[in-house]
């Protein structure tokens, strides 16, 4: 049990109590109003629990452990077919409860034209807690739970808000700063993903193959955002800091892939508010007539607002052989835009490294807003290797021994006479492709083949690729 929850609900029972009387433990209840908030609280957990459309044992435990109740999930199955708590008549209506004391807020709001606390912001705040200690009792909540418990809270906070002549920043009286509900609720993404957590993120960039510079200055980044929030909390001085980024190095070293991480880990951090990547390039900007081009960067940059907008090669965007070219256009818009949306907008410019120094340095707005670099070294043969060898075990193939050694051969002589324009792990995705193509030349026809020779890459196959 949560003692601290039990104990914020103890106190909510007195406040709902008009006599103020002492409580002994939240089952005790010595009056109508008593009486009526116990129920409000069990419809809500019973409602809660109707969302995946069981009621499992830890759910009913969890309702007996808070309330002094004894019921079995069939019991509790029952409660909620009984009582309609799980329809939209009930997500729908405020609670008489709360209902009372916001008239009760109003009553003390008119007679002293100011209010020090707010007995029906205490009641929002304790339910709140409440359903997100309930949403995990049982492990994961799924995205019908969640949806759920946000419906009926979005009621109250409704309720209360269109029925107050307070204003809705009183706090309650009842301190929750020490329950920490339901800490490990999961979030879901607009297409009903589950969100990974921070760790989960962070585990993520760091196994990534190679890009040791890279995974070290991205995690220098992610700590100095951690600072910051900690100095806002404590009322230290702020000091503004441009979160937008360059990202240079040649093609195939992980640039979109580390922005695309980089825009969920911020979002999870509370920096961005929705953390969706949009990628992006100089056709998906620049218009080719008068006016058109600031209305293709404002569309784009209205998609990524609340999170990352990843622009590739953007240097074309200030190179150009056209005299009529509207590519400063679409610079001069995106600065704004960003200027506008500084708390809430990120952009990550990539592409070759001298290039990226020259487009970076043909605006003065540029060079202001971008002044974190990051560079993406070509990987090395050695992490070729295992990048083929991941690909391989992702797609269910497996190289022989021979094959192995060949490629590890080839993509050292790759390596050692990479040219300018080395595409890095661009290179091994065709590589790999051109193999899958000759182990199904090589299969074609034949009768009888196993899963085994389906599943295997011989040596044969991968050579007189490169």
């Amino acid at each position: 049990m949560n003692t601290a929850l039990k104990r914020a609900i103890d106190e909510l029972y007195t406040l709902a109590d008009p006599n103020g009387a002492s409580v002994s433990g939240s089952v005790a209840s010595n009056s109508t109003e008593r009486d009526s908030l116990k129920t409000e609280f069990i419809d809500f957990l019973s409602y809660l629990s109707a969302s995946d459309g069981t009621v499992s044992e830890s759910e009913a435990e969890f309702v007996n452990e808070y309330f002094g109740l004894g019921y079995t999930p069939e019991e509790l199955k029952e409660y909620i077919e009984k009582n309609g708590t799980y329809s939209t008549a009930f997500e729908k209506k405020a609670p008489a409860t709360l209902e009372r004391l916001v008239a009760q807020d109003n009553a003390l709001f008119k007679q002293r034209l100011e209010l020090a606390s707010s007995a029906s912001a205490s009641y929002i705040d304790v339910f709140d807690c409440l359903g997100k200690e309930f949403l995990v009792c049982d492990g994961d909540a799924d995205k019908q739970e969640i949806e759920d418990f946000s419906t009926y809270m979005d009621t109250l906070r409704k309720y209360k808000r269109e029925h107050s002549s307070f204003s809705d920043k009183v706090k309650g009286p009842i301190d929750i700063s020490d329950v920490h509900a339901g800490e490990n609720i999961p979030k879901f993404d607009a297409e009903g993903n589950k969100e990974k957590t921070l760790e989960e993120l962070l585990d993520e960039l760091n196994e990534l193959i190679g890009l040791e510079s890279v995974k070290k200055d991205v995690n220098t980044l992610i700590h100095m955002q951690e600072i910051k929030r900690l100095r806002k909390e404590r009322g230290l001085k702020e000091i503004p800091v441009s979160n937008h980024l360059v990202f240079y190095g040649n093609p195939g070293t992980g640039k979109t892939t580390v922005a695309r991480l980089l825009a969920q880990i911020y979002h999870v951090m509370g920096i961005l508010s929705k953390g969706q990547f949009v990628e992006t390039d100089r056709s998906g900007l620049v218009a080719g007539y008068v006016g058109q081009t600031a209305l293709k960067v404002q569309e784009v940059a209205n998609k990524a607002l609340g999170g990352v907008l990843f622009i590739d090669e953007a240097y074309s965007l200030t190179r150009s052989d056209s005299g009529n070219d509207y590519g400063a256009e679409a610079v001069d818009t995106l600065l704004k835009f960003m200027e506008d949306h500084r708390d809430d907008f990120i952009v990550i410019v990539a592409g070759y490294p001298e290039l990226m120094a020259e487009f970076i340095d043909s605006n003065p707005g540029l060079r202001s807003r971008f002044n974190k670099y990051i560079n993406f070294e070509d990987y090395d043969d050695i992490e070729l290797l295992e990048i083929f060898k991941l690909m391989c075990k992702h797609a269910g193939y497996i190289p022989t021994e021979g094959a192995i050694k060949h490629c590890a051969e080839v993509f050292e002589k790759k390596y050692q006479n990479r040219s300018k324009n080395f595409a890095n792990a661009r290179e091994i995705r065709n590589f790999f492709e051109t193999a899958m193509m000759n182990q199904a030349d090589r299969l074609f026809g034949k009768e009888d083949v196993t899963n085994e020779e389906l599943s295997t890459f011989e040596l044969a196959d991968v050579e007189g690729i490169m």
